[in-house]
């Protein structure tokens, strides 16, 4: 079945992190929503953190592409098994950030330091190489927003197409997970992975900057992470405060540990369970989109 015409996109879709095996999951699911009826290419922004960031290109760029991401994905998971074998990185930098509930961008500048210190930094150049064999061709969508977080700042960047740099450049900022992967120096900064600052960053999807025209109207906002976290509770709140009805879907248990998103053994476990997922959700998604207009206020 194709999306249908008459059933109204969200005015966000925000897509998290979690890794390799996070995007196999997530690109099940999302295909498989889309399939059913749900209008997730055409959201007003989507918004990607980490493994979300690459799920958020090829739904806005390719979507039936999506298809392809578990296999791409597992070519990633053998890069960083690799990484391992040689003795790169630091995993317990990687691990320590499922347990650090600080906040603020003091804490990010600390971990930013911490991940320039385990990986070396990666020149733009670099990092499109590392990324354009997993993404897309042609041009950036406008309302794709990519995020990394600034080193020297701690703060947020929501990539997008005015700032010049390619999709797969925006992509190896925003997948920089500290220990794992390389941070990547552009625009005059140092950047690493979006989840520095939350798993999925949904506060930032009603950003006025992010929306064309500026106006945020008060409407559906979908969130797809594949791990829960207290910052997606916060950011949940934040958006309700505002008006926007949000639904959060999170992954049904299929891993263990934080390290089990990078290895290659959950791809296949991934894809079909956010599949099996997406498919016990739908009918109850469509019932949501199709509410009237005035539910929403």
């Amino acid at each position: 079945m194709s999306p249908s015409q008459d059933v109204p996109p969200p005015a966000a879709l925000v897509l998290g992190g979690g890794g390799p095996v996070g995007a196999a999951w997530m690109s099940a699911l999302v295909h498989r929503l889309e399939t059913a009826g749900l209008p997730l290419s055409g959201s007003g922004v989507v918004v990607g953190t980490s493994a979300g960031s690459i799920v958020g290109a090829w739904l806005t760029m390719e979507p039936a592409g999506l298809t392809a991401v578990p296999a791409k994905m597992r070519e990633r998971a053998a890069w960083h098994a690799r990484n391992v074998a040689a003795g790169q990185g630091d995993r317990a930098l990687f691990q320590s950030l499922a347990q650090d509930t600080s906040e603020g961008p003091e804490r990010a500048r600390r971990i930013g330091r911490a991940a320039i210190a385990a990986v070396p930094p990666i020149s733009a150049e670099q990092a499109d190489e590392l990324w354009s064999w997993a993404l897309p061709a042609g041009p950036w969508p406008r309302r794709l927003r990519i995020t990394a977080v600034s080193t020297d700042t701690g703060l947020a960047r929501g990539w997008s197409p005015v700032d010049g740099i390619s999709v797969a450049v925006a992509v190896a900022c925003s997948s920089a997970a500290p220990g794992v992967a390389p941070p990547v120096r552009v625009a005059g900064a140092t950047w690493v992975d979006g989840g520095v600052r939350s798993g999925t960053n949904a506060d930032l999807a009603v950003d006025p900057q992010w929306h064309e025209g500026g106006a945020v109207e008060p409407g559906r906002v979908l969130v797809v992470a594949p791990m829960p976290s207290a910052n997606l509770a916060r950011e949940e709140a934040f958006l309700t405060a505002r008006g926007h009805r949000v639904r959060v879907i999170t992954a049904d248990p299929f891993y263990e540990k934080p390290h089990d998103l990078l290895d290659a053994r959950f791809i296949d476990v991934g894809a079909e369970a956010g599949a099996r997922q997406a498919d016990g959700l739908s009918d109850d998604l469509l019932t949501w989109w199709h509410e009237p207009a005035r539910s929403l206020d």
